[in-house]
């Protein structure tokens, strides 16, 4: 079972950033995850989970402020946040990754959107940062899934969910995935079963607890995706050790 840095070693490091990445290596993880969204004026993706920002008592949304003050130094008056480009030349290849995209668009929006980040990745490729081999994109739109195996058919996709569908994993099988990302709060035997069953992997989110990563290592889940990865190295060493 695999470890995976969720939104990097986000339990001591602020998410999404460098440093957690950083550290997520230096905890010996397996993989990385984070979250990235499209900035419209800039046509840059940054790594961001919400959609809006505290700006003194109030918020804004990270599309109304420009790219200088989403990347800015917090000394400055900035964020701080890291584009997906400056994410993959700090990872460099390190560990496998999974980009979660997080985007509503449709239509024209979503075609641009998915062109954007397979020119980032393309380009990351080139200055062999990564490889194919190492990137999984996970979403919960899934028309965004389906649209992009069209575009890099040589990459994971992984259908997001926080539910347990009536048909369990047969909904993956028109978007083309190659993995199914669930939250812990629905996870079951046959919806695992079901999903092995149609040769999909397994992730499971945000796993941190003991009981938890026993109960992902009984129902054999491929990965979990956690907030400490060194502490959760330990416990399925443990685990693994006395059983």
């Amino acid at each position: 079972m695999q470890i995976i840095a969720h939104r990097g070693a986000s339990k001591a490091f602020p998410e999404n950033s460098l440093l957690a990445f950083e550290q997520a290596l230096l905890q010996g993880c397996d993989g990385i995850e984070f979250d990235v969204q499209y900035h419209q004026a800039s046509g840059e993706f940054i790594l961001l989970h919400d959609q809006y920002l505290a700006t003194g008592e109030a918020k804004v949304h990270f599309n109304d402020l420009p790219l200088s003050a989403l990347t800015g130094d917090h000394k400055q008056s900035g964020y701080g946040l890291c584009t997906l480009a400056q994410a993959l030349e700090c990872i460099k290849g390190q560990c496998w990754i999974n980009i979660e995209l997080k985007s509503p668009a449709q239509g024209e929006q979503l075609v641009l959107e998915l062109t954007k980040l397979s020119q980032v990745i393309s380009c990351a490729k080139q200055h062999g940062q990564i490889c194919d081999s190492q990137i999984v994109v996970s979403s919960f739109n899934h028309h965004a899934l389906l649209k992009l195996h069209q575009l890099l058919p040589k990459i994971t996709t992984a259908a997001l969910i926080a539910c347990c569908p009536l048909d369990y994993a047969a909904f993956c099988l028109p978007l083309k995935v190659q993995m199914l990302n669930l939250s812990i709060d629905c996870l079951n035997p046959e919806l695992i079963q079901d999903a092995k069953q149609r040769g999909l992997s397994v992730g499971v989110y945000t796993v941190d607890l003991p009981a938890q990563i026993e109960l992902c290592m009984s129902l054999q889940v491929d990965a979990i995706f956690t907030n400490d990865p060194r502490q959760t190295r330990a416990i399925v060493e443990g685990l693994n050790k006395y059983g």
